[in-house]
Parts: C-alpha cells; structure tokens; sequence
C-alpha cells in the first residue's frame, strides 16, 4: 500500500554510510567456505564446562612457537589462520580499511564453545593480547589486534520456538533478520546487515524498534558465555545473575566471549515507512521541529534526522520515519510536525522487506547482503563493501536550543565547503523515549534511559587515508561545540578512542558495579583493550 504523494530523491546507501548504517556496532566478527549455520552447542547440559580450557600459567616459559600453534589447530574443532595461509589477509581484517596494519598471530573461528575454552587457554598460556570478534565493526578497530583473535563467525545458527530464539553469537543481522523472519517473527535491533549481533546487543542496540519493544539487550533471556578461566556458564536471570546483568550493556570483549544469546522473540509486523526531506534553509527550524516531535511519538513510530555535506557544496536534510501501523496513522503523525516535508509516498510492507530497505539493501539477495568472501561471516556472493571513518556520540536529555542549532548545521555547511577529496561526512538523530526509557537505568549495565536522542558525528575518508587529519578536525570541532547542549554520556556501541572520561560517559552510575563482575569473571584481565571494563 502506498500513500501516494511525490517522492523525493534519496539515496538510501548515502544515508546508512552516514548514519544509521554506522550504528550498532562495537561489534566483535566472523563463516568458512560454503558456511554451515549452528549455534553452539554447551559443553554440559548444565551449561557448565567440567574441562576449562588450557592450565593458566602466570608467565610463559617461551613464546608460542610454530609446534605449539600446530597442536592448537589441532585441539581445534573449528579453524585457525596464521599468517602465511591463503586466507590470512582476509582474516586479519576488520570492517573499518584503515585497520588493515593490524597483523594478528593468528585468528581462531571456533566451532563451538570448548573450542573457544581452548582459544582461550592458549592466549592465556603464552600471555598472547586477546581480540574478541563478532561483526568486526568496533570503531575503535579493537576486534584485532597483534596477538590472537577469536571470532565467533561459524556460530551463526538462529533458531526460534514458543516465544524465544537461540542465535548463534557471530549471527549477522540479515541472517537473524531473514531467518526469523521466515517463521513471522523477529528481535529488535539494528539495520546494518553484516553488524554481528552480539557486539549490537552487549553494548544495548538500538534500532527502528526500540520505542516499542526496547534495546536489543532489552529482549536478551540468556546467554552462554566461556569465562577466562575457561568454564562454559550460562548467564541468565536465575544463573549468574550478574554477569547477565553487566551482558545488557556493559560492552563487548569485557567479561567473556558469548557463544549463543536467547532472546524474546516479536511479531514481525508490518511496517509503514517514509523517507521525508526539506529544504536545506529549514534545517535549524526542522532540528527544533523533530526535537519536539519524535521523542514523544507514540511507541509504534522511530524516526531519525540526517544532516548530511559532501565535497563541493552539496547538502542535504532528511528523516527516515519508520512506523508498526497503517500508513493512513502514520500520515497523520507526519501531519504534526511543526515544519511540513517535502511530499513523499509513504510505503507499507512486511517487516523483512522494511528491514532490508533500513539497511540499504531492498531486492537483494541474503547473500548479497554480506561482505564478500569464503571466511565465516562472509558470502561470496556478497556485495558490500567495507568502509573507513571516524564516529563520535552524544546522549540528549533535553532539546538542542536555538544557538546550539545554529552552529550545528554551519558546521556541517563548513565541511561541504571545505571537504577532502572523496570525504563525506553528516548528523544523525535517532529517537529514543518510549519502551527504552521505561527501563530503569539500574535494571541492566545500559544506563541511558533518559535521553530524548542519541546523536552520531560520522567523518568518512577514502580508503588510502586521503583527508584523515582533516576529517577529525572537523568531526572533534563539531563535537566541541556542542558540549553545552549534550548530556555528557556517549553511546558504548560506538566506541570513541578520543573519549577522555569515557567509562562516566558509558556506563555512568553503572561503571563501578560493572567493575564488580570484571573482577568476578575476569580477575586477571584476559579480555583487555583501550576501553574494556576496568579492574
């Protein structure tokens, strides 16, 4: 069904490069040649592995050397990559270009979650750094690293039954998508297709959804997670209450590594959707405008604003209005907004086809919708492409004033007019309120249950690094000259290696307790980056 209007010309893979397709993502990453799909499997059926994996050794005796990486792959169930195998370049990547220096000593893809017990008794042996990887799209580029990566892409079984799921954790989100979808049923989250699921939920979710049913980890019932001491637990609210609480929110790569998430399943409903546009003259008044308007629509409606700038002028200003109902209702919700959009249709369709149109990728194929390759998470069919940028974020407790506004957009004017060759760059709202804010921030590790909006500043650069330097410059003046407006707190899932303060800033009232189950779980600090959990 369409309201028919006029539709304005919107390039969708612009948009999603910019903003909302950046999103969700302090990931961790991973599928082998002609991929099998399975969740993992726990090593008991209490969840609790009688054989952790590999004897701790305070310090080495030695570097791992070549015989030793061989009895590992041979321990293995699943594979590991060294450098030298034909597949090692690929493996040793993540999403962001600008992170392919990073050369690991080797990548393990478990096959279940003893495999991953034994990963982690060999990092532990040889004191190897330790990389956790999901999707591979940690902004931060932290899910490499020069020691071992453990990427959980063969665990990509997603199965649903009376009211849950069990998703395998290096599931990507077209395949959770698509396969839920076709038993008519789905979880909230994000709409990148390739970001992992389990970085997405760790670090909360959000998505076109989550006014009316939460977070991603909202919806998360358990998880199995293997300890660094190698015990397989499952997480869940009557066992290690805990470590499932500090799962919804607190990060991924901080306590563990999760093989599988249980999750409650929802309708997947119909959807109606608009992408509407102004004028770029209207932008300030269309910022105040959204403010007051997506924040406290009803739970059914999510709608983002995007303020986008190219090299040589070009600008552009938009929102993508995404709404659980008829378009007849979602029309009359558009009508309240204080500055009127351009004319566009509004378009009705079943959830999987909403969900591939957020992600960019509507009429493709689920195999197209991967990056392309033979390596766990991956599909040689694939069509995405990778992409190099830099990201900060912001929480809005209260409407960006006027003279916040204002310097807003004459800062993303400034990047049009002043832009790196093959750089873009651009805004991005999305609002929360509803189901996300009716949780206590106390009730899970994700404590930003307040906020009107969640912000991202996007940089992209080409791919050689051409207009880097003034990439950040741009992207840190903007972020500056909004610290009077912002709450303070930033987004956990899109990690900022620029962020001085940055555990206040994620975790808020919730850092010392996570603290806390670091030192349950992780005494010795086996899952450390820049800006895991302290001890």
């Amino acid at each position: 069904m369409t309201r028919e209007i006029q539709a304005p010309a919107v390039d969708r893979r612009a948009l999603l490069r910019l903003g909302a397709g950046a999103a969700a993502a302090a990931a961790l990453t991973g599928c082998g040649p002609g991929p099998t799909r399975s969740a993992s499997p726990s090593a008991t059926p209490g969840g609790t592995s009688a054989t952790p994996g590999g004897t701790v050794s305070a310090s080495p005796t030695r570097p791992a050397g070549p015989a030793d990486w061989t009895a590992l792959a041979k321990d293995l169930q699943g594979t590991l990559v060294r450098p030298g195998d034909a597949q090692y370049s690929a493996a040793a990547r993540v999403y962001q270009p600008q992170y392919d220096g990073t050369r690991p000593a080797g990548v393990v893809y478990p096959a279940n979650s003893q495999d991953a017990a034994t990963a982690l008794g060999f990092a532990r042996r040889y004191q190897l750094p330790l990389a956790l990887r999901s999707g591979g799209h940690s902004y931060g580029g932290w899910s490499a690293g020069p020691g071992l990566v453990l990427d959980v892409g063969k665990l990509n079984g997603v199965t649903a039954s009376g009211g849950g799921a069990t998703i395998g954790a290096g599931a990507r989100l077209i395949d959770v998508y698509t396969d839920l979808g076709a038993q008519g049923v789905t979880i909230p989250a994000g709409t990148c297709p390739s970001v992992g699921v389990t970085g997405l939920t760790l670090g909360g979710g959000v998505g076109v959804t989550c006014r009316t049913y939460g977070l991603t980890c909202d919806n998360l019932t358990g998880a199995e997670v293997v300890t660094a001491d190698g015990r397989i637990l499952r997480a869940a609210a009557d066992s290690e209450p805990e470590l499932f609480w500090a799962l919804r929110g607190g990060g991924g790569g901080n306590f563990g590594v999760v093989t599988s998430l249980d999750f409650r399943t929802r309708p997947a409903a119909e959807c109606s959707y608009a992408f509407l546009s102004w004028p770029w003259s209207s932008a300030a008044q269309v910022i105040a405008a959204w403010q007051a308007w997506a924040p406290t629509a009803p739970d059914q409606l999510w709608a983002d604003l995007h303020l986008l700038a190219w090299p040589g002028g070009k600008l552009e200003l938009s929102s993508t209005v995404v709404y659980l109902g008829p378009a007849g209702e979602l029309g009359n919700l558009i009508d309240r907004l204080a500055v009127a959009p351009n004319a566009a249709p509004i378009h009705t369709k079943p959830y999987l086809d909403t969900m591939q149109e957020m992600g960019g990728v509507a009429g493709w194929s689920q195999a197209a919708a991967h990056l392309p390759g033979t390596l766990p998470g991956q599909n040689p069919a694939g069509r995405l492409t990778r992409e190099s940028y830099a990201a900060r974020s912001d929480f809005f407790t209260r409407p960006i004033p006027q003279a916040g506004a204002t310097a807003l957009v004459a800062a993303v004017e400034r990047y049009a007019h002043t832009a790196p060759q093959g750089g873009s760059a651009g805004v991005a709202f999305d609002a929360l309120g509803g189901a996300v804010n009716r949780v206590a921030p106390g009730d899970t590790a994700f404590v930003h249950r307040g906020a009107l909006f969640l912000a991202q500043y996007t940089a992209n650069f080409a791919p050689d690094g051409t207009g880097v330097a003034q990439s950040r410059d741009w992207l840190n003046g903007l972020w500056t000259g909004l610290r009077p407006y912002a709450s303070g707190e930033a987004y956990q899932n899109y990690a900022d290696p620029q962020l001085t303060g940055w555990e206040q800033a994620y975790y808020g009232a919730n850092a010392a307790r996570l603290r806390r189950v670091k030192q349950s779980y992780d005494p010795g600090g086996l899952f450390r980056f820049p800006q895991s959990v302290p001890l």
